[in-house]
């Protein structure tokens, strides 16, 4: 699963029931698996799954699926769902989730060389 960070003070309207939601309007219906942990899943068109958990009103975690095989039509319908889904969710753009990312990787890569050269 991969992990992505929720914009400050976005996560509270995820909250009971408000990400369900979000993901039946694009993705039409959603069950819910697991115990412990509530993952939300959905399919759409190409996209034969997406997961999503919510960790904490700061973090999400989604996996997806996609058929390699799908219609043009259905790929491109099912990118932009996952696209409007993700601007709603985490309240940043797909440029702004990917600047993001290398941030955090970038951080993380300096701290593990950190602790490399102290050992």
């Amino acid at each position: 699963m991969q992990s992505f960070e929720i914009k400050r003070g976005h996560g509270k309207s995820l909250e009971d029931g408000g990400l369900k939601s979000l993901m039946e309007e694009e993705f039409g219906e959603v069950t819910e698996k697991g115990n412990n942990v509530k993952v939300l899943t959905a399919s759409f068109k190409a996209l034969t799954k997406i997961d999503v958990d919510m960790v904490s009103i700061t973090e999400i975690k989604i996996e997806t699926e996609t058929d390699s095989n799908a219609e043009p039509n259905d790929a491109l319908d099912a990118h932009q769902a996952y696209n409007r889904f993700m601007q709603n969710v985490t309240g940043f753009n797909a440029k702004q989730r990917v600047d993001r990312a290398k941030a955090k990787a970038k951080k993380e890569a300096k701290a593990a060389a950190e602790k490399e050269i102290q050992s």
